[in-house]
């Protein structure tokens, strides 16, 4: 029926939607105000609460949805300031926050990054490759061509770039430009992993004196 009446106000059909307290028509507070700022009042259709003396058509109305619209932007601020504060602490306490997808290399298991063999195997060889003077280009082409695989299908450029790029392969995790050390097992040590920087930020400097002679 809700929906019914949602695609009746978008048609033109509606004046005023009534009902006998705000609950009947969401138990949401948020939910209440977008469905009276973004679909009712955009539409030219007045709210009105019978019990409740809740009437979009009237200025005491109008002002009880500013009020309404000021504690649910205190509520979202306040849910985002919770959220953070736990983003925070788990990333001190060494948890991902990678999103759903656990990098190469890696599986999730109960929350937790767990080495994945095959892959990790993958990693160490990429490395070895560029560490013998092959590009990257070059290494993408090599895994591709060899029948090497992952998760997510076969390796791409970016994919082995991200490899040699990301901290996350020494065991540590980064959070807003902080590192901590994870709660996960490292496939690179951070040693080979500092070298690797360096030999890309020096490749990267040498082909920009070719192309700028």
């Amino acid at each position: 029926a809700l929906t019914k009446m949602l695609s009746d106000i978008n048609k033109g059909r509606i004046d005023v939607v009534l009902v006998y307290k705000l609950d009947r028509l969401s138990r949401s507070q948020r939910d209440t105000l977008y469905m009276i700022e973004d679909l009712f009042l955009k539409h030219d259709v007045d709210f009105v609460s019978m019990t409740e003396n809740f009437n979009t058509s009237t200025p005491l109305g109008k002002l009880m949805i500013g009020i309404m619209s000021a504690f649910a932007q205190l509520e979202r601020e306040q849910i985002r300031e919770r959220m953070q504060i736990g983003l925070d602490a788990r990333a001190k306490e060494g948890y991902y926050h990678g999103g759903p997808y656990a990098p190469i290399g890696y599986e999730y298991k109960n929350g937790d990054l767990v080495i994945n063999e095959y892959e990790a195997m993958q990693v160490r060889k990429i490395y070895d490759l560029v560490f013998s003077g092959m590009p990257v280009y070059s290494v993408y082409k090599y895994m591709v061509r060899h029948g090497y695989t992952h998760k997510y299908g076969t390796w791409r450029d970016s994919s082995i770039r991200s490899c040699l790029s990301s901290i996350i392969y020494t065991g540590k995790v980064t959070w807003k430009g902080e590192t901590y050390d994870g709660r996960h097992e490292s496939i690179i040590d951070p040693e080979t992993f500092e070298r690797m920087q360096e030999l890309l930020i020096n490749r990267t400097k040498q082909e920009g004196f070719r192309k700028n002679p």
